[in-house]
């Protein structure tokens, strides 16, 4: 399965890159703009977009790209760990701490377990649990937004890439595709044993933080309030380090989900 790695200015802080086993390397592809290729000295494969077209535009170009096949699109700033199994019921502890970098072997399990998922006619789009959150309790849970590391199937992508608007928004276009992947009836599960974290190095210098603002984050986000009924606008703000004070936008993937089935349902009665 390839893995997609957009990166942006920062050509000397692959965190993700850096962090997987050698063997998970063999399938990575950096995905890297016109003005930066030269720069990049990674043994691994590459895919070269032009110039300061943005993250939701790269990744439109990685989803053609990819075609029909099954593949991973990675934020550059992750690290991925894979959680004690004492903590699901009925099962035995299968390591000394609660959890640990994924080895090579955990990644072959991974791969396993996204394959088996993927192989369901209506699951298309998998995530990982931030690994800053507590354990659910549950190997995987279904119908929330999937940010920062998506596994997708091609195959299923491919029947409507050309109908959604994937520019929408420069910021939270992580939103779009939960929400056009769920808006079309196919299931999302987030795995709560193989995990994420990336809050250490969120918004580092490089990426979209070099025009990411409280301003601009508003700005795009009312624009998925506009076209998608199913984010709404709060008062509730919080902190988001090196940006500032953020307002909160609800996502409702599981209603979205829903709609599918109530369309479905009304085209059947009519």
């Amino acid at each position: 399965m390839k893995i997609y790695i957009p990166t942006f200015r920062r050509v000397d802080n692959q965190i993700t890159f850096n962090n997987l086993p050698d063997a998970v390397k063999e399938n990575v592809i950096l995905v890297v703009q016109e003005q930066e290729k030269d720069q990049y000295k990674y043994d691994c494969e590459y895919l070269v977009v032009d110039n300061n077209i943005g993250i939701a535009k790269t990744r439109e170009h990685i989803y053609h790209h990819a075609g029909k096949n099954r593949f991973g699109m990675l934020d550059d700033d992750v690290r991925f760990y894979r959680r004690n199994t004492m903590y699901y019921k009925g099962e035995e502890s299968n390591m000394e701490k609660s959890r640990r970098m994924m080895n090579q072997d955990d990644w072959k399990d991974w791969f396993n377990v996204l394959n088996e998922l993927l192989d369901n006619q209506d699951m298309m789009h998998i995530g990982n649990r931030d690994n800053s959150l507590p354990p659910k309790l549950i190997r995987f849970y279904y119908h929330q937004l999937i940010i920062a590391t998506h596994w997708i199937d091609g195959s299923k992508l491919n029947k409507f890439i050309n109908e959604v608007d994937w520019n929408l928004v420069q910021v939270g276009e992580d939103n779009v595709l939960s929400l056009e992947c769920a808006m079309r009836g196919y299931k999302n599960a987030i795995s709560d044993e193989f995990l994420m974290t990336r809050w250490e190095t969120a918004f580092a210098k490089g990426g979209c933080s070099d025009f990411r603002t409280v301003e601009v984050n508003e700005q795009e986000h009312m624009k998925l309030v506009k076209k998608y009924p199913f984010v709404k606008m709060t008062n509730e703000f919080f902190e988001w380090k090196r940006i500032g004070r953020i307002r909160r936008f609800n996502v409702d993937i599981k209603g979205a989900y829903n709609s599918h089935n109530l369309s479905t349902l009304d085209k059947f009665m009519t």
